[in-house]
């Protein structure tokens, strides 16, 4: 949807009315009473927040020129990496020593400065061939109505995935609905696309071109990937190896640290070379070899293991983590850019919102019946009520040396759908064209006197 509006109207205005959904969601959520209201004010800040990195990413496109954006854009991924690292950091200080609630409130001078920068700094033009259209026309464009349906069916499958097998059996009868709606109402979805021109989200020009379907599947491969890795990496310290939540995070620096220094060199790479190919093909190699490693922790792995093997998974995943972007700007015309870019983040939003649901039905299924197999008549439901921190107190001192193996192989299995995603990955880079981000580089001059001149 938010691809569709930054099309017909000025980025920049979009990107302010973004920013401002978003505040306004962190207030609701920071003055919360109940759960009910801290829940409606998430659902405001999310979407809020659907339009940031698009619209971010935008602002890029209107200030640099093709061949300058992949060095750029890897600084961009890269404060997304810090962000990623510092904020589990200041949330746990917060909520530790202040409150919850300035787990929102520090949103809101962020925000501030943000919008204050953006109004006063950014100049992004619009679109000539959208001038003419009236308001409701370009809002009825956005094609909210069929949004809604692909909403709708990835709650489906993601509420399926998270109980099926944990909470209750496959086959049982809202599981079975679950699944059954989520494929009606995709179905649905796609046929609109396919034979009702009238009511595309995605016009012609994007779904004829191969690279971006093939970029989408890296893109979502490789992020459902690192989710699911910045999921459980805290996890197996905390439970595993007895850190803090705080702690935790420091012991998951390498593969945040790895992926900021080579997003940043990936870049340069893309600069230099004129191809985003050569990260996209190199991401899955060092990656599915770093997760493999991964899948070999153990109770007793030492440092110099659990800090090698996750740099090197941080190091491939930062190589092309970013790249869909690129080729979503290489090799579609200018008017379909915003489009191009959101349906990129969607993918990468899409992948670990899917996978990361996979892995904990898998985590939730074998730890239940790995504990329940070491332990005979252990009520399993504890484990699923306490976090990993609390882990350990379920135990007598006896217990907790047969169950911790236990709980690192579940960690294991959970690496292994890591390393099959950073794997399959693969299938999209080599399915990507080979285009030159040097190319048009007069065409990206003259957009971006257009922009300042407007």
């Amino acid at each position: 949807m938010y691809g569709k509006l930054y099309t017909f109207f000025s980025t920049k205005i979009v990107f302010i009315i973004v920013l401002c959904i978003f505040e306004l969601g962190s207030i609701i959520c920071a003055a919360a009473p109940n759960s009910t209201t801290l829940i409606v004010g998430r659902a405001i800040a999310g979407l809020g927040a659907g339009g940031m990195f698009p619209g971010a990413t935008l602002i890029l496109v209107y200030s640099a020129p093709l061949e300058r954006r992949p060095a750029l854009l890897g600084i961009v991924t890269g404060m997304s990496a810090v962000a990623s690292l510092a904020g589990p950091f200041v949330g746990g200080v917060f909520a530790d020593r202040v409150t919850w609630r300035w787990c929102f409130i520090i949103n809101v001078p962020l925000g501030v400065i943000a919008v204050i920068v953006v109004f006063f700094f950014v100049k992004t033009p619009v679109d000539p061939s959208y001038r003419t259209w009236s308001t409701m026309k370009k809002f009825s464009q956005a094609r909210l109505p069929e949004m809604l349906v692909v909403a709708a069916s990835l709650v489906c499958l993601i509420l399926a995935l998270q109980w099926g097998g944990a909470i209750y059996p496959w086959s049982d009868g809202r599981v079975i609905a679950l699944l059954v709606v989520f494929a009606v109402l995709l179905v649905l979805f796609i046929s609109s696309q396919l034979y009702f021109s009238s009511a595309r989200a995605v016009p012609d020009s994007i779904l004829r071109q191969r690279s971006i379907w093939s970029a989408a599947v890296f893109a979502i491969c490789m992020a459902g990937a690192m989710f699911i890795s910045v999921t459980y990496l805290p996890i197996y310290f905390q439970a595993i190896k007895g850190s803090s939540a705080l702690s935790s995070g420091i012991n998951v620096m390498p593969l945040i640290l790895g992926f900021l220094v080579m997003t940043t060199l990936s870049g340069v790479i893309t600069n230099i070379t004129g191809y985003c190919n050569i990260s996209l093909i190199i991401c899955p190699i060092l990656s599915s070899i770093g997760a493999g490693l991964i899948t070999t922790f153990a109770v007793d792995t030492p440092s110099r293991e659990w800090i090698g093997y996750q740099a090197l998974l941080g190091f491939g995943v930062g190589f092309g983590l970013q790249q869909p972007l690129i080729v979503a700007q290489s090799v579609l015309e200018e008017k379909d850019v915003p489009l191009g870019i959101a349906l990129m983040t969607l993918s990468q939003m899409l992948g670990g919102a899917v996978f990361v649901a996979v892995a904990q039905n898998v985590f939730q299924n074998d730890l239940v019946k790995g504990v329940v197999a070491a332990i005979p008549g252990f009520n399993a439901s504890k484990l699923l009520n306490e976090g990993a921190t609390s882990f350990s107190t379920l135990f007598t001192p006896e217990q907790i040396q047969v169950v911790l193996p236990v709980y690192s192989n579940v960690i294991d299995s959970v690496f292994r759908i890591v390393t099959g995603l950073c794997a399959a990955s693969v299938i999209g880079a080599l399915a990507t064209e080979w285009r030159s981000t040097k190319k048009n580089v007069s065409s990206s001059a003259a957009k971006i006197e257009n922009a300042t001149a407007h």
